[in-house]
């Protein structure tokens, strides 16, 4: 799985997304594919499906679902 571009979702939030969580579909949306890519990161990132959004409001984060996500935090090692 190849994943391109900023982790930080056009600087506007601190953190990543990655979509479509689990689609059946898109064979590289599985959660370990997922978990794969957000080792890498420096951000936290959020895994969410189709029926999952994120809300933020003044800086707070908030998951609306009726689905399934998860989030990720970044390792102390990640670049």
């Amino acid at each position: 799985m190849i994943r391109t571009g900023s982790e930080r979702a056009l600087g506007l939030v601190d953190f990543s997304l990655f979509p479509h969580l689990e689609r059946e579909d898109m064979p590289d949306t599985s959660l370990a594919n997922i978990e794969k890519w957000a080792a890498g990161l420096s951000v936290p990132a959020y895994a969410i499906d189709d029926q999952t959004a994120i809300k933020v409001v003044d800086g707070t984060v908030e998951v609306v679902s009726e689905g399934h996500w998860k989030l990720f935090t970044p390792s102390p090692g990640a670049s």
